[in-house]
């Protein structure tokens, strides 16, 4: 049902300031100015025009295709229409859905049914916008209780998240060392790249300092992103407090005793015995330097160190053309007023595990649908520039095996 223009306590008010009105002397002009106030006051609510009004149908493929087909597009939607509400061309979207494997129906907790397909529509347009649920209403079909779901992704596909995102890659790491070689950087065993990114939320009510970064004086969380050459992201690791260094968050994500197993064994091995050659990320000066992880040199440095960070600095920034294609694509996602984070109770009052809405449920997901538009879209401005392409949508959504081709970008 659409939302009550007003409720019965404002009536009340109004009533209130109405009579508050009425007993001013209308004879004097500093008593009109006061009176005018109070009819304003008052007769608010009663003009409220009502802005959560629920559209006549809910959101299909079969309606879009429909509405594009109105545009005058027999076939896919070649206008920005679709891609501009969804993050996929319309040709996409059922290969999206169908990727993620959504059950026929999906129950909420609140007890609302969507059908597989509307809820991955449902998921795309909320990421998509920076409005808030009551101008969605219309579009969706649905009321304002009904739009949010992100956990599906994050429990069907464990593997797109976690450290077997970054270890299934292993076999290809020779390959991903050679595209940095050939690019001219002077790592010989270099994979890939490495940062923090701090997202920002809006202040919390209690405990500001747990999420407040004094570097950026902003309150957000922080997670971590890896970029490799053929323009995937895995492990999206997060979120941290916002308050912590980049340092924290690397030791907490264990990339770098991941990547020691990976090449020398241990638990986190994908093969046994490991790779038999060591290979590094590298990140900025902010991290520790080991044999798996090189940054930029800094302070006093010779002519040798200052070539060696005037070679690696631009090709370093890809990590960043990586965050901002999740920005890009998910605006939702880098719009603070809408993560909403709210402080826990004691005794748990070391950190704000739990908010208001799941933003540590949102980047990692963003971060699958970022990858999956990059293997649909074969590529993106990261796998052009070091010609390494991305892999099928289906490597991808298993987990490997993946191909791993030079790019053909003509």
């Amino acid at each position: 049902m659409p939302s009550r223009a007003y409720f019965l306590g404002e009536l009340l008010e109004s009533k209130f300031f109405f009579g508050m009105a009425n007993m001013l002397d209308s004879d004097s002009e500093s008593d009109l100015d006061v009176q005018d106030e109070l009819v304003v006051t008052g007769v608010e609510p009663l003009m409220r025009r009502r802005t959560q009004e629920i559209g006549p149908e809910r959101l299909s493929v079969a309606r879009l295709q429909r509405e594009a087909a109105a545009r005058g597009h027999a076939g896919d939607d070649v206008s920005s229409a679709t891609y501009q509400n969804y993050g996929f061309h319309l040709r996409w979207l059922p290969i999206v859905i169908a990727a993620l494997m959504v059950p026929a129906v999906i129950q909420t907790v609140g007890g609302h049914l969507f059908t597989g397909e509307e809820a991955v529509l449902l998921l795309l347009l909320r990421f998509r916008s920076d409005d808030g649920f009551d101008k969605m209403t219309w579009t969706t079909g649905r009321n304002i209780s009904a739009l949010s779901e992100v956990e599906h992704v994050h429990n069907t596909f464990p593997h797109l998240v976690d450290h077997r995102s970054f270890s299934s890659w292993s076999p290809h790491f020779h390959q991903f060392a050679q595209a940095f070689t050939d690019y001219g950087l002077p790592i010989q065993n270099l994979i890939g790249f490495i940062d923090g990114k701090l997202w920002a939320v809006c202040r919390p009510g209690r405990y500001q300092n747990v999420l407040y970064s004094g570097h950026k004086r902003i309150h957000g969380i922080k997670t971590q992103g890896i970029i490799f050459p053929n323009g995937m992201q895995p492990y999206p690791f997060g979120p941290v407090n916002g308050s912590r260094h980049d340092s924290t968050v690397l030791s907490r994500s264990r990339i770098v005793q991941i990547l020691h197993d990976l090449c020398r064994g241990g638990p986190f091995a994908w093969m046994p015995g490991g790779l038999g050659q060591d290979y590094c990320l590298f990140g900025d000066s902010a991290y520790p330097i080991s044999a798996f992880l090189w940054r930029m040199y800094k302070g006093a440095m010779t002519p040798a160190q200052q070539f060696f960070n005037s070679t690696m600095s631009p090709a370093r920034v890809t990590v960043e053309w990586g965050f901002g294609k999740i920005v890009n694509l998910w605006p939702f996602l880098d719009y603070r007023k809408k993560s909403k984070a709210r402080p826990l109770t004691p005794p748990h009052t070391h950190a704000l595990q739990v908010l208001l809405s799941p933003v540590g449920l949102y980047f990692p997901v963003a971060n699958v649908l970022t990858n999956m538009h990059t293997c649909l879209a074969r590529g993106n401005i990261v796998s052009y520039e070091f010609g390494l392409a991305p892999p099928e949508l289906h490597e991808y959504m298993r987990g490997g095996p993946y191909s791993c081709e030079p790019h053909d970008i003509f």
